[in-house]
C-alpha cells in the first residue's frame, strides 16, 4: 500500500511540475526491480532519474532519462560528462533542455555520469577516484583489491547501449563534455577506432578545453615553428603526451592511440569569450599552448594541422558565450545535434 501510495504521489507531483510526458514510453524492465514504477523519459535529475551499473564487482552511479537495465527504442544516446565540480545533475538538466528543446528527449537517452569522491559514495562497493584523476583515465581508488579506469566505466556504459537485447534501435552515441568533461572526452576519444563500437556511431564533443594531448614530442613555438621543450620535464608523459600512459591507455599502445587519434573526427567547441586567464592550470606542460582556453584551442588547431594535417579534428567559435554551459544551446551546437540525431 506504501508503495503505491508513494507511486500515486509522484506521478501527481511530476505530473504538476510538467516533468513527465503525456505520450511517456513505454519499457519493459528487466532489472527484477518489479515495484519501481517511473515514467519515460526521466526529465529532472531527482532520486528516479538516479540509475546504476554494475563494473567489475562495483557500482558506478549516473543520471538518465531512460533506465539503462531495461528494453527501449530510443535511436540515440547523449553520454554528458560533468566539469571539475563533478555536478552530474546540473549536466543532466542542461542537456535534458537541450535535447527537448530540439524535440529529441523521446528518442535520445541522456546520461551524466557521476565520478565521485570518497566523500560522495552512497555505498562501500560505488567506485571512487580523487577530485582530478577521473579526468585523466586514471584508475579508481581500490575495492576488494581491484580498481577500474574512469574511461573503462564509459567503456561498459556504451557496451550496455549498444547491446541489442536491450536498445535494438539505437545507432549513434554522443559522448560531450565540458571544461574538464571536455578534457575527458577529448582523451578517451583516442581509445576508439573509426568511431566506432559495436557497429554504434559513436561522436565526440569537445566543449570549453583548456587541457590537450600532444601526439607528437614537438610542440608549437609563438613563432608558428614546432620543436622540443627544454627545461620542462616530464612534459610529453600522459596527459599531455604519450609518453608513461596510465594503464588503461597503455593496453592500447603508443601507436594505436596516435593513429585512433588523429583519424576519429573529434569536433570542437570554444566561445569566443573564454578568454579569461583565472580558473587555468599553470605549468609549462600546459602553458605553451596559450594563456586561455580560446587560445589554447586556436593554437592546438593550428598544432594538429602541422603535424598530421589529414586529422579529423574540426573546431567551432560560439560568439559571445564565455565559459560556460550555455555552450550547448548555442545555435551552432545544436546544428551539431541535430546533424546526429
Amino acid at each position: 500500500m506504501f508503495i503505491q501510495l508513494r507511486i500515486l504521489f509522484l506521478s501527481i507531483l511530476f505530473s504538476f511540475l510538467g516533468l513527465c510526458c503525456d505520450d511517456s514510453t513505454s519499457v519493459t524492465d528487466l532489472s527484477g526491480n518489479t515495484n519501481q514504477s517511473i515514467d519515460y523519459p526521466c526529465l529532472a535529475a531527482l532520486d528516479d532519474c538516479s540509475n546504476q551499473l554494475d563494473i567489475k564487482h562495483g557500482t558506478f552511479n549516473f543520471f538518465s532519462s531512460f533506465r539503462i537495465d531495461s528494453i527501449s527504442n530510443v535511436s540515440g544516446a547523449v553520454i554528458s560528462v560533468h566539469g571539475n565540480s563533478r555536478n552530474a545533475d546540473d549536466y543532466f538538466d542542461k542537456m535534458i533542455s537541450v535535447l527537448t528543446s530540439q524535440g529529441l528527449k523521446d528518442d535520445v537517452m541522456i546520461i551524466a555520469p557521476k565520478f565521485g569522491t570518497i566523500y560522495e559514495q552512497k555505498t562501500e562497493k560505488d567506485w571512487y577516484w580523487n577530485s582530478t584523476s577521473w579526468k585523466w583515465g586514471m584508475e579508481s581508488y581500490m575495492l576488494n583489491n581491484l580498481s577500474i579506469s574512469s574511461f573503462e566505466v564509459i567503456d561498459s556504459l556504451i557496451s550496455r547501449l549498444s547491446d541489442k537485447s536491450y536498445f535494438p534501435e539505437l545507432t549513434d552515441i554522443l559522448i560531450s563534455g565540458h571544461s574538464s568533461g571536455a578534457a575527458f572526452v577529448h582523451l578517451y576519444s583516442g581509445s576508439k577506432t573509426n568511431n566506432l563500437w559495436n557497429d554504434v556511431n559513436l561522436h565526440f564533443s569537445v566543449v570549453n578545453n583548456q587541457y590537450f594531448l600532444h601526439s607528437e614530442s614537438s610542440r608549437l613555438q609563438a613563432d608558428g615553428t614546432l620543436s622540443i621543450l627544454n627545461n620542462c620535464d616530464n612534459y610529453n608523459d600522459w596527459p599531455y603526451g604519450l609518453e608513461s600512459l596510465n594503464p588503461f591507455m597503455d593496453l592500447f599502445g603508443k601507436e594505436t592511440l596516435k593513429n585512433n587519434f588523429h583519424s576519429n573526427e573529434v569536433v570542437y567547441f570554444i566561445g569566443e569569450d573564454d578568454n579569461q586567464t583565472s580558473g587555468i592550470t599553470p605549468g609549462c606542460q600546459y602553458e605553451i599552448l596559450g594563456t586561455n582556453r580560446y587560445d589554447k584551442n586556436i593554437n592546438f588547431k593550428t598544432y594538429m594541422d602541422s603535424i598530421h594535417p589529414s586529422n579529423q579534428h574540426s573546431f567551432n567559435v560560439i560568439p559571445n558565450v564565455g565559459h560556460s554551459t550555455n555552450s550547448y544551446s548555442s545555435p551552432i551546437f545544436l546544428n551539431y545535434i541535430n546533424t546526429i540525431f
